[in-house]
């Protein structure tokens, strides 16, 4: 699986995080809970858009440019 495709999956997971923590918001239950949710909603983005904009490493281009 590329790196592409695991750095949606973990953008779907933050957003769906997210969700949860905000509808726990919503319940009135501000608690460790919903800060967990958010926490882990918010790394699995950032997660996730760095694997996305991260280039794959090529060990040919080393060797083009020596």
């Amino acid at each position: 699986m590329s790196d592409k495709i695991r750095g949606v999956i973990a953008v779907l997971v933050g957003l769906f995080a997210l969700f949860q923590g905000f509808l726990l918001f919503e319940k009135g239950k501000v608690d460790w809970h919903l800060w967990t949710e958010v926490t882990a909603g918010i790394v699995l983005i950032l997660l996730g858009v760095w694997r996305i904009r991260r280039q794959p490493y090529e060990a040919a281009s080393d060797l083009l440019h020596k």
